[in-house]
């Protein structure tokens, strides 16, 4: 079965080159995208802008997000006996985003009645479609419960926002974190967020 998928998809990429090779040479997207023309010479740096880079950053950018939101903590016991409990979250991240796409990140976020902390850290990879921005997001963590002992953990996720102006976005968030722990533990975190550039 491996065998004929791999033919298969092998075939179809094929095909969908020899189609991309009758197009004419000039890609679709110039026609979608294209600035209107303007001159480019200038101080280094001077040309991202007018003709096609117009929110490419040459430096990283600093960012602080606050988040909102609820989270829902499943736990199976090694007995047998399940539970969960969804409460407030508040979280914070600071961010340095060192290319368009590519940032690193630190957070802590506290669950409010169930007093448990999340301290991490980890990296954010971005489609920005400006306004609108899209993430995948991994983070390592400490999860620290006022009542029991920490555990490691890990916290994929994915957000989506919409830039109001050059420094201030808000969106959605949603992560889930898997705590490795002798009971199973799980937490699902949704929340709106506001981040600002600097």
């Amino acid at each position: 079965m491996l065998r004929w998928t791999t033919i298969t998809m092998l075939a179809l990429a094929t095909a969908a080159a020899a189609a991309d090779l009758e197009r004419p040479s000039t890609p679709p997207s110039l026609f979608l995208y294209a600035a209107d023309p303007g001159r480019t010479d200038g101080p280094e740096g001077s040309e991202y802008g007018k003709g096609g880079y117009g929110r490419f950053r040459s430096e990283g950018q600093l960012y602080v997000e606050g988040y909102l939101g609820s989270a829902t903590v499943s736990t199976e016991y090694e007995s047998g006996l399940e539970t969960q409990e969804t409460d407030l979250f508040t979280g914070l991240y600071v961010g340095y985003q060192i290319e368009n796409w590519l940032g690193f990140q630190v957070g802590y976020a506290r669950i409010a009645n169930q007093d448990a902390h999340l301290i991490s850290a980890g990296t954010r990879s971005v489609f920005d479609a400006s306004p609108f921005a899209y993430y995948l997001a991994i983070d390592a963590e400490i999860y620290a419960p006022a009542d029991r002992d920490s555990y490691f953990a890990v916290a994929p996720g994915v957000g989506a926002e919409v830039g109001l102006n050059e420094t201030l976005h808000v969106g959605l968030h949603l992560q889930r974190d898997i705590i490795f722990a002798d009971d199973s533990i799980g937490i699902n975190r949704l929340s709106a967020k506001i981040r600002f550039d600097f």
